[in-house]
């Protein structure tokens, strides 16, 4: 039992530290093109949030993306999201993404990484989709 409660705090610490909380995405430095593309995605959708531009977000969605909205994790269509988007980025405050941990195969992605929104900060999960040389927002989670 000890050793599970050992092993399950050096996963949790391997993680958080793996992922830079106080690390700014900004600052990161991709260790490859599609890593600087992804960056790139990931900068824009900070941004598109930050300035509550609903059509930016829209833009980096795959067409079949599944997105997470709320505490109570609800997963909806790119077109209920759009929807919705304009009134959730009103009532939200900035987002802050941190230093992400990137992992690509072939035209795939995960990319974990802290979204910081006032005093909460949540590790998320975003999987990513080449399509056409383009980057796109699959679905998120967190």
């Amino acid at each position: 039992m000890k050793y599970l409660i050992h092993l399950l705090v050096a996963i949790v610490l391997s993680t958080t530290l793996s992922c830079g909380q106080d690390t700014p995405l900004a600052d990161y430095k991709p260790n490859s093109p599609q890593e600087e593309a992804l960056k790139t995605i990931l900068m824009n959708f900070q941004v598109g949030v930050n300035t509550k531009d609903s059509k930016k977000i829209s833009d980096l969605l795959d067409e079949n993306a599944s997105i997470m909205i709320g505490r109570d994790r609800k997963i909806v269509s790119k077109a209920e999201y759009i929807k919705i988007l304009p009134q959730r980025l009103a009532e939200n405050p900035p987002v802050t993404l941190g230093k992400p941990k990137m992992s690509v195969s072939d035209n795939k992605a995960e990319v974990k990484i802290y979204m910081s929104r006032e005093s909460s900060r949540v590790l998320v999960t975003f999987h990513m989709q080449l399509d056409n040389n383009t980057w796109y927002i699959k679905s998120w989670e967190y």
